[in-house]
């Protein structure tokens, strides 16, 4: 039996997960899935896409997320994985070094037919199906990470799309998962070049899209019985360096949904910023005139893991969600971080001006808190020669530094802007645990959000 032959085994032969912890992290990632989709609603890039569909047509079968619609599933998969991620808001994960839930439940979602009656799809099942694409999609980032990321792919597309087609074979029982994995591996791709475009988004739909057209294209009867684990060929060769890093001993020794855990954001820039962010709202309150700034210094550590913040300089608000630069200046300037403050405009002169103040540093000595293997420190030197500085080694939101189920339910209502509503769908996304299928689910919402 070969790697990607007992992989397939191991997740076939998984039980419906019952573990209470795990599936509060579970349900708390479903909860943040719709927060995020539903905030987008309104986003110009995610109306474009809609309008594309709505031109290119076809048979109406599953849900377009918060839209009263119906569309093909993998048009579905397509707009909903976008949807989740246009506004950077949604959940990150450590190992994958990207966005899990906005590829695989989006997938999960859009493989649901809604022009036919039920099929009494198990919400726990569901639930199950989540936490095992999220931890696929770990164990590939933890074995080809960090290269892979530092090497210009964007881990949400080039792993999102496996890990969503393990979640929709899982939770359909699908007989050819060895299949699956080489089929949806073949189609692995997206770069980090692309970051600060809405192709960044489109990345987490085109996934989600080829996880659908992976498990269609195999229902149909097409074959691809190959090893996508190749020790020369697979996917880890190829994407990654070799299949060494690679340990199946591992799985779910915890979940990964619970260890490292998922990242949950209340901003809408990447998380690799929320370090610079946390630490230029503590420096904030020091009440300091920013013309009094004589220079900053952004230290990082380890090196290369600003590797996300591609932008030193950026030009507008849309690439400023990747500079470290410019959301330490907003923040340093009082600014509030909103959602305006990341669209497509040009960037006002004094946070320019502020931004050419500043110079990245990096710590290679092992200097991190006990449970953290990456920190963050702004130092402000002032004119006068007086300095402040400030460490963060776990953001707000981080597993380590989490929001309370109160801050989480918040953001929802924010996006759903109806307590009733945001009520109702909170006590559904519990029911997935208790018995509600998923056909239920999605009847009881897709026409109400």
């Amino acid at each position: 039996m070969n790697l990607a032959q007992q992989l397939a085994q191991i997740i076939e032969q998984t039980p419906v997960i019952s573990d209470r912890i795990v599936i509060r992290r579970a349900i708390a990632g479903v909860t943040d899935y719709f927060a995020s989709s539903l905030q987008a609603h309104n986003d110009a890039d995610a109306q474009k896409l809609l309008a594309w569909l709505t031109d290119e047509g076809g048979h109406q079968r599953a849900w377009l997320v918060g839209r009263k619609q119906l569309a093909t599933a993998r048009q579905a998969a397509l707009f909903n994985g976008f949807q989740a991620h246009c506004l950077d808001y949604d959940d990150v994960h450590a190992d994958v070094r990207g966005h899990p839930s906005a590829v695989i439940l989006s997938a999960l979602f859009a493989s649901v037919r809604l022009d036919k009656p039920p099929t009494n799809i198990d919400g726990r099942r569901f639930l199950t199906a989540y936490v095992i694409g999220i931890e696929v999609m770990a164990l590939l980032g933890k074995s080809v990470n960090p290269y892979h990321y530092e090497k210009g792919w964007h881990a949400t597309a080039t792993l999102g799309g496996i890990a969503a087609t393990v979640a929709i074979c899982y939770l359909y029982q699908e007989p050819f998962l060895t299949e699956a994995f080489a089929l949806a591996a073949t189609q692995a791709a997206g770069m980090r070049l692309l970051m600060g475009t809405p192709i960044k988004f489109l990345h987490a739909g085109l996934a989600a899209q080829q996880a659908l057209q992976t498990v269609e294209w195999l229902r149909a009867g097409l074959t691809a019985d190959q090893n996508f684990l190749d020790e020369n060929l697979g996917f880890l060769a190829i994407y990654g360096q070799n299949n060494e890093q690679l340990t199946l001993q591992q799985w779910a020794k915890p979940w990964k949904i619970v260890e490292p855990g998922l990242w949950f954001k209340t901003y809408s820039y990447c998380s690799a910023a929320a370090y610079i962010a946390d630490a230029g709202q503590l420096l904030y309150q020091q009440q300091f005139k920013p013309d009094n700034i004589a220079n900053i210094t952004l230290c990082f550590a380890p090196p290369k893991s600003d590797a996300a913040l591609i932008y030193q300089s950026p030009t507008t608000g849309e690439q400023g969600r990747f500079s470290a630069e410019y959301i330490l200046a907003l923040t340093l300037l009082g600014y509030p971080l909103d959602f305006e403050r990341f669209s497509p405009e040009p960037i006002a002169d004094n946070i320019v001006s502020l931004m050419q103040k500043m110079q990245r540093h990096y710590q290679t000595a092992n200097t991190c808190h006990k449970s953290s293997n990456r920190y963050v420190v702004v130092e402000i030197e002032f004119l006068c020669g007086n300095k402040l500085s400030q460490r963060i080694d776990f953001p707000k939101g981080s597993p380590q530094n989490p929001y309370t189920n109160e801050q989480m339910r918040l953001k929802l209502l924010q996006a759903v802007g109806d307590e009733q509503k945001t009520d109702n769908l909170l006590a559904d996304i519990e029911q997935l645990a208790n018995g509600l299928s998923l056909d239920q689910f999605l009847q009881r919402h897709w026409l109400t959000l």
